[in-house]
């Protein structure tokens, strides 16, 4: 593969494929193998709630259990192995919560939200819910991974599993609600550390995406928003970081094309005044992954090859990208060399657990959808 100093040169058309199941499991031995649910002094892990840590990869294994629910792993359910690596984060309990760590990368909140849709807790979903009052206030953060917006996505996380449990249910709705409300009382363009961020991660798609999600009833009212932000791609079908734009080098889900793409998925049944902007938007951004999106980072979640691929929704385009991530691959480029010496390595949206999620995406022909972004 030649390569340029962000990614490899890609071929005209879609020429490769792997084994999906044979990897997805491979990929869960790697995680099991590296970075077991132990915590000793060798073995340390650090807490950052979805994004990465034990929790991430707990909650792995719950949505992957949704979707196998017969599957044994290592002579274990895929719920057993969930459990055993959420425990380990109660030690990353000791983290306060507040507007400015308030996102899915906050570790008491992701684990009160897993814990209480696999135990169906409602004590639990009230829990997340009273820290409201403090994620609200006056100042902090909207984006997804410290901010607002990845609070508004534990919470639908809390309530997928009280359909069935009305006062648990209005408890979490009116949350939303208040959430959805404080986000969008903020002095437009959002921004995140005195930056206008565009992205998934920290800008104005990430925001949009959770908002609508969270409250349907709020795409009239932010799509001005999404009008302009639109207007704001680049000639090559990629999207700036930031504004004011700068360079177009960033391709992957957290600032780039990528993100932009699953967000507008997403939008896209909201707005149907805009709906050929979007389709063509769409359209756009994925002729620049196809050609730009082989990232040379590792192939994970966030900024690498793993999310990328999500954004594609030709399926053959979706299988080339995903076979850059198989084993021979992983291994021929050196990507795990840092197995086992960081757990960012086995994390949700910085290593192995991430790809096996898209592993999973591809072996059952799921949605392709973001897991802690767009999948609830």
């Amino acid at each position: 593969m030649s390569t340029s100093s962000r990614y490899f040169k890609n071929t005209s058309e879609p020429s490769r494929r792997a084994n999906a199941p044979e990897e997805l499991i491979a990929s869960l031995t790697r995680i099991n193998a590296y970075n077991p649910p132990v915590q000793t002094c060798s073995t340390g892990w650090t807490f950052h709630g979805l994004y990465y840590g034990p929790t991430s990869i707990a909650y792995l294994f719950f949505r992957l259990s949704q979707h196998y629910p017969d599957l044994t792993f290592k002579g274990q359910s895929l719920l057993d192995w969930a459990q055993a690596y959420l425990d380990l984060g109660v030690h990353g309990l000791r983290e306060t919560v507040d507007s400015n760590h308030c996102g899915v990368a906050n570790e008491m909140l992701a684990q009160l939200a897993i814990r209480a849709a696999m135990e169906n807790d409602p004590s639990l979903a009230q829990q997340l819910c009273s820290y409201e009052s403090v994620v609200n206030d006056a100042s902090g953060s909207d984006e997804w991974l410290y901010g607002r917006s990845g609070y508004l996505y534990l919470l639908r996380l809390a309530r997928s599993a009280f359909e069935q449990d009305t006062k648990t249910m209005n408890v979490i709705d009116a949350t939303l609600q208040k959430t959805v409300r404080r986000i969008l009382s903020t002095t437009q363009p959002w921004s995140w550390h005195g930056k206008c961020y565009l992205g998934a991660a920290h800008g104005t798609f990430g925001i949009l995406c959770q908002l609508v999600l969270s409250s349907p009833s709020s795409a009239e009212t932010v799509q001005p928003i999404l009008t302009q932000l639109l207007e704001t791609k680049f000639p090559s079908g990629n999207f700036p970081s930031s504004l004011p734009p700068g360079s177009d080098r960033l391709v992957q889900f957290c600032h780039g094309g990528p993100g932009a793409v699953l967000a507008l998925r997403s939008l896209r049944p909201h707005f149907p005044k805009l709906r050929n902007r979007i389709d063509s938007a769409i359209v756009a951004a994925q002729r620049d992954i196809w050609k730009r999106g082989v990232l040379t980072k590792q192939p994970c979640l966030c900024h690498g090859i793993a999310g990328n691929a999500l954004a594609l929704d030709d399926e053959a385009e979706f299988q080339h990208f995903v076979a850059y991530m198989a084993s021979e691959v992983l291994e021929n480029q050196g990507w795990l060399d840092q197995a086992g010496r960081d757990d960012q390595f086995v994390g949700l949206y910085t290593g192995e657990a991430g790809r096996s999620w898209v592993w999973a995406v591809a072996d059952k022909k799921l949605d392709k959808n973001c897991v802690g972004f767009n999948d609830l």
